[in-house]
């Protein structure tokens, strides 16, 4: 799990570093040479999306994302676990939806070309599926353990989120 969360990582900022040196390098060609690169923008942007559902994901598996644990915290032991498990079950169907609609948008978008660049529009999308299947992953990873009774405290978020 860790060489995984550290090949992500450096997939992120392979791909934060290429946006920048595209972006950066075509305002300069821009306005220093009335010139630039025609696809910058485009690939950017794709980057700019599987980053995004990277860096959810690997924010996930890190207990990274935004908690709000003052009300839980109030509860029984029980009840703790309980509404863990919905909120696990309610975020996996959310990553279900995800991973649907995310492939029917891939699916519809693979004969619709982006203009500059000619990489095919559904691999945006297909950062949704990808997304949507990690992130479920991780979700049951963390309902099987909650299931099988391990410590509510591996669940919490790593810094103060209150």
């Amino acid at each position: 799990m860790k060489y995984l969360q550290k090949f992500s990582e450096i997939v992120l900022v392979l791909g934060l570093g290429g946006m920048v040196v595209m972006v950066f390098g075509n305002v300069v060609l821009r306005y220093g040479f009335s010139s630039g690169i025609t696809f910058s923008e485009e690939v950017s942007r794709f980057i700019f999306v599987w980053i995004t559902f990277l860096g959810a994901i690997l924010a996930f598996a890190q207990r990274g994302h935004i908690a709000m644990e003052s009300l839980t915290r109030r509860l029984p032991p029980a009840t703790q676990r309980i509404v863990a498990i919905v909120s696990a079950l309610l975020m996996l169907g959310c990553c279900v939806l995800m991973v649907i609609g995310g492939w029917n948008q891939t699916v519809i978008n693979l004969a619709n070309f982006a203009p500059v660049s000619g990489i095919p529009r559904g691999a945006i999308y297909a950062a949704a599926v990808a997304a949507g299947i990690c992130l479920g992953g991780l979700i049951l990873r963390d309902l099987w353990r909650l299931l099988r009774g391990a410590s509510l405290d591996q669940f919490e978020q790593h810094s103060t989120t209150e």
